[in-house]
């Protein structure tokens, strides 16, 4: 008996019966997608992931391109950045039924945001790294595979948060816009523009409550920041530099099997079956590796840029109302003699076209240096956002500002405070959920910074300056345009 021929008995004897969906939205899916072995969707049959242990035929499956029509990728994003939410009101003290998709490192964060509500569900690939959650929630169903967490417990689930590596951000929170459950997701949404697109304008599609994990959006300092800023005590704004002095990690080729506990073919999900190791000890690569190293492979993540991109890009797209770039142009140097593919050194300029209340801005991403270049006087932010106005400069970091030059900083006087503290990031979707408010990093603002972060790592790989259109969804240049999106192993598209 073949590999497939067992894979595909394993598959029956544990396929689950079908089920009624049951949404706690008002809006229920009508799509015929049911996500696990053997089921039969819209795009035919879905096969459920092979066990670790690749025959050769086993590591040629066949690779296909995501299944988003131009009109689905293009039609209903400009309504997805304004459509309203509906959300049926529920009791204040009435908790959501929560699973977690990626329960360990930044996933266990998540965990703690959402641990006051009823954590039904934990789904992790790696079950001793998921060890602590489980202790934590005993009485919470866990799965190793999220599709099959969707086909057997969806009824009992209103939310969902997905903490998983970049390249399986996407589907988990498609899917579970699909059921009709509110999704909160990690930055930087997704790996490519079209799933940004995608997902935006599902989640607008199915009116379900959305938040990217950029957290630092919630804190105090970014509040006081964007006040000072739009209260144009800086003058007109006309450049921002961005910059962070992280470097990647890098690696090199696995050359033996990780323990036999962590389904390495689960955690490679829509991406080819390839295997990799960081030069550590082998014992702690199944931690180090899977866990974090992966962000520094175009395959699986966009190295420091779609790493922190979202977190300090954030501010002077709050503050100035940036949406999508016209321009692109980025440049980098890789150091590190690992296999790893993103730059360690990396510099992108985005143009903001003016708008009614502002100019036009110029925003210069850097990483793996310590003070952005051309600038000086600038002293103890390693990593920051710098604001350059007419009047004065403001530079910040995730906890506090400083105003430049000192005149100016001898003279400033903190403006009115305007914005509301936050009730906590997690807090803010957990209460939208229920009916209560709107999470400011929704999909619909959310997607607008995530785009153009990852527009940073397209122009890179294309190695020219783009230009951006942000209503075709195109840069009219054959190489750029190829960077958009990426392929799927059959049985991961998307839904939607």
């Amino acid at each position: 008996m073949s590999p497939r021929e067992r894979g595909s008995r394993s598959r029956a004897a544990r396929r689950p019966v079908r089920s009624t969906r049951r949404s706690p939205s008002p809006v229920r899916s009508n799509s015929s997608f049911l996500p696990h072995s053997g089921r039969v969707h819209s795009r035919g049959v879905l096969p459920a992931p092979q066990q670790f242990g690749l025959s050769p035929s086993d590591s040629q499956e066949p690779i296909m391109p995501i299944r988003l029509t131009r009109r689905k990728f293009l039609a209903t994003v400009g309504a997805a950045f304004t459509a309203p939410m509906v959300v049926r009101a529920r009791n204040a003290n009435e908790k959501l039924n929560v699973a977690v998709i990626g329960v360990a490192n930044r996933g266990a964060a998540n965990v703690a945001g959402v641990a006051h509500e009823n954590v039904v569900a934990l789904c992790d690939v790696d079950p001793e790294n998921a060890q602590k959650a489980r202790a934590q929630f005993p009485k919470a169903a866990f799965f190793t595979d999220y599709r099959e967490l969707f086909d057997k417990a969806h009824k009992s689930i209103d939310a969902v948060v997905v903490s998983t590596p970049d390249h399986t951000h996407a589907l988990p929170s498609c899917l579970a816009i699909e059921f009709g459950k509110h999704v909160y997701c990690e930055k930087p949404m997704a790996e490519t523009v079209a799933e940004v697109r995608h997902m935006t304008a599902f989640a607008a599609k199915k009116k379900v409550v959305t938040q990217m994990g950029t957290q630092i959006h919630a804190g105090e300092n970014y509040r006081r920041v964007v006040e000072v800023v739009q209260s144009g005590l800086l003058g007109e704004i006309k450049k921002v530099h961005v910059w962070n002095s992280s470097k990647p990690v890098g690696g090199k080729k696995l050359t033996s099997k990780p323990s036999a506990k962590f389904d390495l073919d689960l955690w490679m999900g829509p991406t080819k079956s390839e295997f990799f190791e960081v030069e550590v000890n082998k014992s702690s690569w199944n931690f180090a590796w899977p866990h974090f190293h992966w962000r520094w492979w175009w395959q699986w993540g966009g190295g420091t840029l779609a790493d922190l991109g979202c977190h300090y890009i954030d501010l002077p797209y709050w503050a100035l109302g940036l949406t999508s770039p016209t321009r692109v142009k980025a440049t980098g140097t890789k150091t590190y003699a690992g296999d790893n593919d993103t730059p360690d050194v990396m510099s992108v300029d985005y143009t903001f076209p003016k708008t009614k209340v502002r100019g036009e801005v110029q925003l210069t991403w850097e990483h793996g240096t310590t003070a952005p270049s051309g600038v000086s006087g600038l002293k103890g932010y390693s990593s920051g956002v710098l604001f350059v106005g007419t009047k004065a400069q403001l530079a910040a970091d995730y906890g506090r500002y400083t105003m430049m030059p000192d005149s100016a900083a001898k003279e400033f006087k903190a403006p009115s405070k305007s914005i509301a503290p936050s009730i906590g990031h997690h807090k803010e979707w957990l209460e939208a959920c229920k009916g209560n408010g709107t999470p400011l990093c929704n999909f619909a603002y959310a997607g607008r910074l995530a785009e153009a972060v990852l527009l940073g790592n397209v122009a890179y790989r294309a190695e020219k300056e783009i230009t951006w259109d942000a209503e075709k969804g195109v840069t009219g240049d054959k190489t750029a345009d190829a960077f958009l999106s990426r392929e799927y192993r059959k049985g991961w598209e998307l839904p939607g």
